[in-house]
């Protein structure tokens, strides 16, 4: 998995309003699902300022199980499968 992580180092020097902006201007598409309509405007800045994209490439694994979860992934463009002992138990989309 590859990561914008250079983003972060880019932003780091900026006053926390201008990142927050930037961030939320970035994250928009992210920050507009049904699952934040409620969230306030301070929440979703705060929020925005701890996404990080990742781009993977086909048969690349995100996690295996029995991982720690340290994040919460959100499928933006593509699909990915869910697999145990090689089987497709599901495959999840874009979540609207």
């Amino acid at each position: 998995m590859r990561c914008n992580f250079g983003l972060d180092k880019l932003l780091k020097d900026f006053p926390d309003e201008l990142r927050s902006d930037i961030t939320m201007h970035l994250n928009k598409e992210i920050l507009e699902l049904s699952l934040f309509a409620s969230a306030s405007r301070g929440c979703l800045r705060s929020l925005s300022l701890h996404i990080k994209t990742s781009f993977c490439t086909p048969g690349e694994y995100l996690l295996r199980q029995g991982d720690a979860l340290q994040a919460v992934f959100f499928v933006c463009s593509g699909s990915m499968e869910v697999l145990k002992d090689g089987m497709v138990l599901a495959i999840l989309g874009r979540f609207k």
